[in-house]
């Protein structure tokens, strides 16, 4: 009688064990998974609209502005996708076409502002750069 409730106790440790062990394993994948694939952490609530609704509030832009930052913007996300696409998860010498593509980007809008919206663009800019800095600061330490 006694190996039988010491053979269920076991049955029981190994089948929590298993439970468990894959409950970790997916976890770990899913962080995996989000560290190599940077599209997946961008996906939601900043796209091109949010940053336009942003701007436009901050640098006052006109309709036809809007309209014109909206179409650069949708292009430099497929630009964007079209590099992450290219790319090896591991390695980053995309990291570089990544600012070409913003700096051309950011040309093409400050072509477009007055010259009283441009000041008013290049703080944007500058406090833009320095939360993507942050960003990139605390992924480091996590590593």
């Amino acid at each position: 009688m006694e190996s039988s409730t010491n053979s269920q106790s076991k049955a029981r440790l190994i089948v929590v064990s298993v439970f468990v062990i894959g409950f970790a394993a997916g976890a770990l994948s899913l962080n995996l998974y989000q560290r190599l694939n940077p599209s997946s952490k961008r996906e939601g609530p900043r796209g091109s609209a949010e940053v336009l609704i942003k701007m436009s509030e901050q640098v006052g832009l006109e309709v036809d502005q809007q309209d014109q930052i909206k179409k650069i913007l949708d292009e430099t996300r497929d630009k964007y996708r079209a590099v992450r696409e290219e790319m090896e998860p591991s390695i980053k010498p995309w990291e570089s076409r990544f600012s070409a593509v913003r700096q051309e980007s950011r040309d093409r809008i400050r072509a477009l502002l007055t010259p009283e919206q441009l000041p008013k663009y290049e703080e944007m800019v500058r406090n833009h750069d320095k939360m993507r800095e942050q960003e990139r600061e605390r992924e480091r330490s996590k590593k």
